[in-house]
């Protein structure tokens, strides 16, 4: 059971940072597009959270160890995509 409560929440802010940067990108604009993208970059960038609870729910598996990693990458790509948009913005 806590095998799979750990999976469920690593997958979690995987996909939430791969929908919060296409909806960025995209020509979509709504009140409803724009909570749904305030909602998956908070929970894209919480992986770091997800990542450290996956690995004391699941312990070694490796399953949960491969998510933690994109967890960790989920993070790192919405700090990522606010750094290039600093920068765009401030150049």
């Amino acid at each position: 059971m806590k095998k799979t409560i750990a999976i469920i929440a690593g997958v979690i802010p995987a996909v939430s940072a791969v929908i919060a940067i296409f909806l960025m990108v995209s020509h979509f604009d709504s009140a409803v597009i724009r909570t749904v993208i305030n909602i998956t970059t908070f929970l894209g960038f919480l992986g770091f959270v997800f990542f450290f609870a996956g690995r004391k729910l699941g312990g070694g598996d490796k399953t949960v160890r491969i998510l933690g990693v994109l967890d960790l990458l989920a993070t790192a790509s919405i700090v990522g995509f606010y750094i290039v948009a600093i920068f765009a913005f401030g150049l």
